[in-house]
């Protein structure tokens, strides 16, 4: 027979967590970064070169509220091609957020 060694602290190997393993791994976690430092403040700089909006909230529990933004050229033209860049966070993996701001400020000018 196989067992399976635990390897985190919270749970029961091969189990789904319910209410109480997810209240007890959101008491151990930290805030290692801000949105409104990371984001937000990335975005009230470049309102100065395009044109950025609202389109959304992502209600995360009480009290955190998230603001989803659009951002586009000022120069808007219909008839010209599109290019979507997208970014996300998943889990605290910011690097899809990071870098399509990186685009806007370095090169979605171009």
């Amino acid at each position: 027979m196989h067992t399976i060694e635990r390897f985190h602290p919270i749970g029961t190997p091969g189990t789904p967590w319910g209410a109480v393993e997810k209240a007890a791994w959101r008491a151990q976690q930290r805030v290692r970064r801000r949105y409104a430092d990371d984001v937000v403040a990335s975005l009230d700089r470049l309102r100065e070169r395009f044109d950025v909006e609202t389109y959304g909230t992502l209600d995360y529990g009480p009290g955190e509220r998230y603001p989803l933004y659009a951002v586009r050229s000022r120069d808007w033209n219909d008839t010209l091609p599109l290019m979507l860049v997208t970014g996300g966070v998943h889990g605290y993996e910011t690097s899809g957020v990071h870098g399509a701001l990186q685009f806007l400020e370095q090169r979605a000018a171009d």
